[in-house]
């Protein structure tokens, strides 16, 4: 019994433990508002959470979504070409030295995120200084998704990686996909694509206008039993879909 008793000790303690994750910045990216990259950001900060994954959350947005729903987990900051001295992002990157950051972009600062970018040469740094940055791009099926897109793929070029993120919860049907992300553009750039599943439309709007963390979700009262048993399900479905670009443990673990 005692033996049993130990055993059950060390797993816990064991599953307890905080597990360190590489170097990285994952943006959540989209030039067009209202596609999703909170969403995208929450569910990827709740799976860091649930897998004890060590992790940074950084929030652009003057809105602060992703802030009110991690309020213990996440800092702000803010882009803009008026700023000369870029305090403030330039934090990112020595977060990033240490582990993952998860960085959800507003929609409304392309241009003073490129300019943060390029004054301070941050994607030649990131790769010299062995930090992965990853643009994952949120699309509904909007010409200004793939423009921007586009637009962040000739900015970036191949050094990051690029994961095109269809979000089926704001659009269920494709028809221009294939007339703007080419076979060519996959073959010369290094493109994975994703399809989010979409989660039940009275679950999500209620979580949207309470700016509820995935993890208080799973806990709200004003849920019914179905709409909990489905917040379960869709979930394991998201993680799933985040795991096919590479974003689960054992990807995001340090070596």
């Amino acid at each position: 019994m005692a033996k049993v008793k130990q055993t059950q000790t060390v797993e816990q303690e064991e599953h307890s433990k905080i597990i360190p994750t590489r170097p990285a910045i994952q943006l959540s990216n989209c030039k067009k508002g209202g596609v999703g990259k909170t969403l995208l950001s929450k569910l990827k900060a709740s799976y860091c959470l649930e897998e004890r994954l060590d992790c940074y959350a950084v929030d652009a947005d003057r809105q602060e979504s992703f802030i009110k729903a991690h309020p213990e987990f996440v800092r702000p900051t803010r882009f803009s070409e008026l700023d000369r001295h870029l305090k403030m992002p330039d934090r990112i990157l020595d977060l990033a030295l240490e582990k993952l950051v998860l960085l959800d972009l507003p929609g409304n600062v392309e241009e003073a995120f490129n300019h943060w970018l390029t004054s301070s040469d941050i994607l030649n740094a990131a790769i010299d200084l062995g930090v992965e940055i990853q643009n994952w791009y949120l699309f509904d099926d909007s010409q200004e998704c793939y423009e921007g897109f586009l637009r962040s793929l000739e900015f970036m070029q191949d050094k990051v990686k690029h994961i095109i993120v269809r979000n089926l919860g704001k659009c269920e049907e494709w028809d221009s996909f294939e007339r703007f992300i080419t076979p060519e553009l996959f073959g010369q750039f290094e493109i994975k694509v994703v399809d989010l599943p979409k989660l039940r439309e009275d679950t999500a709007t209620e979580i949207y206008k309470n700016t509820l963390s995935f993890t208080q979700a799973r806990r709200y009262e004003g849920f019914s039993t179905a709409q909990l048993a489905g917040l379960r399900a869709y979930l394991r479905r998201a993680y799933d879909v985040l795991a096919t670009a590479g974003f689960h443990v054992e990807n995001l673990k340090a070596n």
